[in-house]
């Protein structure tokens, strides 16, 4: 039986306002004053201040996974979702477009994920173009400015924040990373750019579908889908699963087996879906695991 484990936040504020008003004094007649007393104040035990008590959370590991090495990695770095509470630094905010691990598996993600076993010499054959086309050769720094070779602006830079990176990782005897900003694509040198081409329509012969043995899970009450094209019908939810009621608000991890099986439900296809359970209808969205990326829900 496979631990589903859970992540909720809440957060509360509370705001107090006090106003008053001092009353005008009221005068007295004259009185002919009195002898005044001296007391001693006496002065209370002194007591040692006590910390505050603070519990320590409990956090229930996720199980042990053997993560793969990559080799070689297309992907884009930026952007924000609700999962990325589960992913580790190194994991966190960096979506693979092609992955390539040293056992030969390469993984392309999309709409649908494919994969494919490449044999030695296919993967020799796919790094030599990489090499040949100058991947190894050409000179950046990697500001993304007019200082950085690997872009050509001439009096067209403008500054811009908050944009996606483009990184191609090659990880083997020689390891290099280069990584290109979205807003200076149409700048780049033509090297660059025939590279980029390159990769963005590979696709070898012979790929199946890829179905993932790590999901994160994430329910919302009623339909959240703002496809004009999302189905009239919702589809029922499988029994064996974890129930979505008890999910709500909630991002469930979800391995093995029950991963795979849970995914076909979405037509093996990465995009939400309308679910029915008890006659209630729910929004379920999830996050592909790849095997490289390390998760973990120390942010319970």
């Amino acid at each position: 039986m496979k631990k589903l484990f859970f992540i909720s936040a809440v957060v509360c504020v509370l705001l107090t306002a006090c106003s008053g008003q001092e009353s005008a004094p009221t005068a007295l007649p004259s009185v002919t004053p009195k002898p005044s007393f001296t007391a001693t104040a006496t002065s209370a035990p002194t007591k040692t201040p006590q910390p505050a008590f603070t519990p320590t959370p409990t956090i229930t590991p996720l199980p042990t996974y053997n993560t793969k090495r990559v080799i070689f990695d297309y992907n884009a770095i930026g952007g924000l979702s609700e999962f990325d509470m589960f992913f580790e630094p190194d994991s966190l905010r960096s979506y693979s477009t092609i992955v390539l691990y040293s056992d030969g598996q390469m993984i392309i993600p999309g709409e649908v994920y494919r994969q494919k076993n490449l044999s030695p010499s296919e993967v020799q054959l796919f790094l030599a173009k990489l090499d040949a086309m100058g991947f190894y050769s050409l000179d950046s720094n990697q500001a993304h400015d007019p200082t950085d070779k690997l872009y050509n602006f001439g009096s067209n830079y403008q500054r811009v924040y908050d944009a996606y990176l483009y990184c191609i990782l090659v990880n083997v005897v020689k390891t290099r990373k280069l990584c290109v900003y979205e807003p200076g694509i149409p700048f780049l040198i033509p090297k660059m750019k025939q590279i980029l081409n390159y990769l963005d329509k590979y696709r070898p012969a012979g790929m199946t579908p890829y179905y993932p043995d790590r999901i994160l899970l994430s329910v919302q009450d009623g339909r959240h889908l703002y496809d004009e094209t999302s189905p009239a019908t919702a589809v029922s939810w499988n029994d064996k699963f974890p129930s979505l009621e008890t999910l709500d608000r909630k991002i469930t991890y979800i391995d093995g087996d029950t991963a795979k099986e849970i995914y076909t439900l979405f037509d093996n296809v990465y995009a939400p879906k309308i679910f029915i359970q008890n006659g209630k209808e729910l929004t379920v969205s999830f996050s592909i695991i790849l095997p490289h990326a390390k998760v973990t829900n120390a942010y319970q």
